[in-house]
């Protein structure tokens, strides 16, 4: 089962991505020793993004009136990681050549052209999953969310807010949203077969370690499966604020904890705010910097007399002010789990931006992050069935 997913965030407190407008989007060279670890290197002189006006971020209602907007913008990066803007002419040649000579282009409908249209520029490739975190706008996350491009919804399938969790703050709300299509971008699945279950999970962290605050967090978990098949369950998490203060130890206390956690919940992967960097693990990525732009595109190096080329690309600090990495993901299933996708997003996953680019304005200290995973893990029917076979075979083996 292959699923894409992406996490937007934003900022409830209503303060700290305004830091964004004047520092922009500070980042870091990065790239894998010989052994294949990954590794830091220097800051980059300049900003990924510039700064902009101190005026310039977006307040709450907009953020809400421009929400589709923010949403099209982060499936559009992604889109163009799997098929570039730049390539669409050769490739609508391409496709008219491939059709046959005389392809009478007028004569096409309004629908036949935009089904044509979406294929070529790959809006197939639009995330499965989106979660948006920290709620900033002063009312609930929306039903569903209209994206132009793709012709259809987002439709909100789970919602942790206060009408579900009582007292619950704006920075802990999470919603996740599914595409309308949702049953043709999984395995093909029998009518019956198709399932997915979503719900709120609290985590106690008060036994985790003495030394940072503890206090529940509310993950938002999602299995999606075909009954006679594969499953897929990812968390949207959005941990506690003490977790910004620990030391090396710590968060190797804190990882092992999510572990345990992960695999007592069955949940294969999270995404979403951490609050500490998750790249001091192989399981964890901070992903890789995406803006759609060539020049910040990963290259590959091909050391003299090697045949493995080493790739370099850029990461951002997720933090307003470009020190920390808080945002990533972290793969707690080795076993029946990878990350898949195009280049460098295919190991790592990709962050995106925290700016609304068509109105040149922040609304977010932290970028967006995406992946795209393949699970091979079966679902209990499956494996009982598989298990009831094996059985048959023992009782009456073939002859």
């Amino acid at each position: 089962m292959r699923v894409s997913i992406l996490f937007i965030p934003f900022d409830a407190a209503k303060k700290f991505y305004k830091a964004n407008t004047t520092q922009g989007v500070k980042g870091l060279n990065a790239s894998f020793d010989a052994s294949g670890m990954r590794v830091d290197g220097a800051n980059l002189a300049a900003p990924l993004v510039p700064g902009l006006a101190p005026s310039d971020f977006l307040q709450g209602p907009d953020i809400a009136a421009k929400l589709a907007d923010i949403v099209e913008q982060e499936c559009d990066l992604i889109r163009d990681m799997h098929v570039r803007d730049e390539d669409h002419d050769d490739n609508f040649q391409s496709w008219l050549e491939s059709n046959g000579p005389g392809v009478d282009t007028s004569q096409w409908s309004d629908k036949r052209r935009k089904r044509i249209e979406r294929n070529l520029r790959g809006y197939k490739h639009y995330p499965v999953f989106i979660f948006l975190s920290e709620n900033p706008t002063g009312s609930p996350f929306p039903d569903r969310i209209d994206v132009s491009g793709l012709g259809m919804s987002y439709v909100r399938r789970h919602l942790i807010d206060d009408t579900t969790v009582k007292g619950i703050k704006h920075v802990n709300e999470v919603a996740l949203y599914l595409r309308e299509d949702i049953d043709r971008q999984v395995d093909p699945t029998k009518d019956d077969g198709f399932y997915l279950e979503a719900r709120t999970v609290t985590r106690n962290t008060a036994s985790i370690q003495a030394k940072l605050k503890a206090k529940d967090e509310y993950i938002l978990k999602v299995t999606l499966g075909n009954s006679h098949g594969h499953s897929l369950t990812v968390a949207g998490v959005h941990l506690r604020a003490s977790l910004t203060g620990s030391n090396a130890q710590e968060r190797l206390v804190e990882r092992n904890a999510l572990q345990a956690f992960c695999a007592s919940e069955g949940i294969q992967v999270m995404v979403g705010d951490f609050n500490m960097d998750l790249q001091e693990t192989t399981q964890g990525s901070r992903g890789v910097y995406v803006d759609g732009r060539p020049e910040t595109r990963p290259t590959y190096m091909l050391p003299h007399k090697s045949t493995a080329a080493i790739p370099r690309f850029h990461q951002q600090y997720s933090n307003s002010t470009g020190t920390a990495h808080y945002m990533g993901l972290y793969q707690a299933d080795t076993e029946d789990l990878e990350l898949v996708g195009p280049g460098m997003s295919g190991l790592m996953g990709a962050s995106g931006s925290r700016h609304l680019k068509s109105e040149g304005k922040f609304y977010s200290d932290h970028p967006s992050i995406y992946l795209e995973v393949k699970s091979t893990r079966l679902t209990e029917e499956a494996r009982h069935r598989i298990l009831q076979r094996k059985l048959l075979r023992v009782v009456r083996p073939r002859k």
